[in-house]
């Protein structure tokens, strides 16, 4: 590996979160969904089969089958809120809203997003709300390791990681159909933040940043929110947002995508908020995976490609990428500031001497700062 500033180790490992105190135990997690499905069905079930993947930062997500009477078995995931206890990923997690998000791209679109079956509000079951989904089957593209470093998709050809990659696309074109104009999004909206949907999330990161810092100061993301202010774009048509539109929050199957998962960053704005996103997520994995000598997919998900398949499925040109990039780049800043914080907080990470470097990527986003990072 060779950079300025290159990810520590412990921060690599931070990435895997399996037995991590933040998590609770799978065995009491089956117990309170045993008892929870008894109530729930009047009658008793039996809960069986009860895992945690483990993948996940902000929430747990947990797989289970449930056995109630004669009937089949039924396999089941359950979304569950972090903690209030536990050192959070963001000020506040609103399972509601996720679950009203969901149910609405499946209303409107045909994304396959789950199928909800279950949202429960009471927090005396798990300590907090749970949305329960039924299961679907696929692979995701995994976080730990990154899934650039090997297996199926690095193992795929490139005509098959072609076809994932549109698939990929595609669902954000299909969300993108629902706009202010024809949908009812105004439970997205944050009039409180801002006159217009772009002005909302800006306002919505600075109050993000605020909170997450925790009277640190970061001098990276303060350049970068006001390279954003001095360099902002006019707005055009808003959407819905997915929020953390990345191929690892989808579940595919022969390349197809058959499952969109994980909808807790989701709200209004302009498309390139979501194309953005899933151009600079890939583009970190790839990165990382460079920094430890390994070759990385370097042709797939590239910026030219995800743009190119987007305005063919959409029919709509593509605006001002770079500024989205850097606001994506800075949305993730913030994300890894909190996950950073968390890791000191229980002795997995030790606390960086720069500030600046409890961001992986940092480098990244002072390329897009100095110009240089579209060379």
């Amino acid at each position: 590996m060779s950079s300025d500033h290159e990810p520590a180790d412990e921060q690599l490992q931070d990435m895997d979160e399996f037995g991590t105190p933040w998590r609770r135990d799978v065995d009491e997690i089956a117990s309170a969904l045993s008892k929870w499905a008894t109530q729930s069905h009047g009658r008793p079930v039996r809960v069986s089969d009860v895992a945690a993947p483990g993948n996940g930062m902000s929430s747990e997500t947990v797989l289970f089958t449930m056995h109630a009477g004669d009937g089949e078995p039924e396999e089941y995931v359950a979304r569950l809120a972090p903690l209030p206890e536990l050192v959070p990923v963001f000020p506040s997690y609103d399972l509601e809203l996720q679950a009203r998000c969901i149910r609405l791209a499946r209303a409107q679109t045909d994304v396959p997003a789950p199928e909800i079956r279950f949202l429960e509000t009471d927090p005396r079951w798990l300590g907090g709300p749970f949305i329960v989904m039924r299961r679907i089957h696929g692979e995701v593209p995994q976080d730990v390791p990154p899934y650039v470093f090997g297996g199926w998709i690095v193992d795929a050809s490139p005509e098959e990681r072609a076809r994932m990659q549109r698939n990929a696309v595609s669902v954000l074109a299909r969300l993108h159909t629902m706009t202010t104009a024809d949908t009812d999004l105004s439970f997205l909206q944050r009039p409180q933040l801002g006159a217009t949907a772009l002005d909302q999330q800006l306002a919505h990161e600075h109050s993000y940043y605020e909170w997450a810092r925790d009277d640190v100061t970061f001098p990276v993301i303060e350049r970068a929110f006001e390279w954003l202010l001095r360099n902002r774009p006019s707005e055009t048509e808003t959407v819905f947002n997915w929020g953390d539109a990345r191929i690892g929050n989808m579940m595919f199957r022969d390349f197809d995508v058959v499952g969109v998962l994980d909808w807790e960053m989701a709200t209004i704005g302009p498309r390139e908020v979501d194309i953005a996103w899933m151009i600079f997520l890939h583009r970190f994995f790839q990165d990382l995976a460079q920094r430890y000598g390994l070759e990385g997919i370097p042709t797939f998900m590239t910026r030219d490609g995800v743009v190119a398949d987007y305005e063919d499925l959409s029919g709509h040109t593509v605006r001002d990428l770079e500024w989205f990039e850097v606001f994506a780049a800075l949305r993730f800043a913030i994300v890894s500031v909190r996950t950073t914080t968390r890791g000191i907080a229980y002795g997995t990470q030790e606390k960086p001497a720069d500030p600046d470097d409890y961001i992986m990527f940092r480098h990244l986003l002072e390329e897009m700062l100095d110009g240089t990072y579209w060379c």
